[in-house]
């Protein structure tokens, strides 16, 4: 199975998380809450397009394999990420905009570390669980 593909798409993921951290470490979240958001908005897009995908033709493909191991490994990693989806479209919907990004400030601080490791760990999991093991 050819992953590259998805490989290409974590990497883009990976690149858009990197600018959301570069841009919180700076500590003057109030110039930049316009460019929060539009990361934020993008990074939505990659996520829904990267979930679309898998959902569509990585996992069901994987869920037939004749290896149990695959296909076990195929649903528990689908039934995760729906979760992951979930939460990411919930935290988009509370800061993809300027105003909710002030309104909402405190919160985002803390969540957005969170949200953030989530989506790293599970590209890791990915990368180096069934990817490694279908490639």
């Amino acid at each position: 199975m050819n992953l590259l593909s998805y490989l290409e798409q974590h990497k883009s993921i990976g690149s858009e998380i990197d600018q959301i951290k570069e841009i919180i470490k700076r500590n003057d979240f109030e110039e930049h809450v316009d460019e929060i958001a539009h990361h934020i908005n993008t990074l939505a897009g990659k996520l829904k397009i990267h979930l679309l995908n898998e959902d569509k033709y990585l996992y069901p493909n994987l869920k037939e394999s004749k290896d149990n191991n695959v296909s076990h490994l195929a649903k528990e990693y689908q039934d995760e990420m729906g979760d992951l989806a979930l939460e990411f479209t919930n935290f988009k919907d509370k800061y993809n905009t300027k105003s909710k990004l002030f309104i909402n400030k405190l919160d985002f601080r803390s969540e957005i570390d969170v949200i953030i490791r989530k989506i790293e760990n599970r590209i890791k999991k990915e990368e180096n669980g069934i990817y490694k093991l279908i490639s």
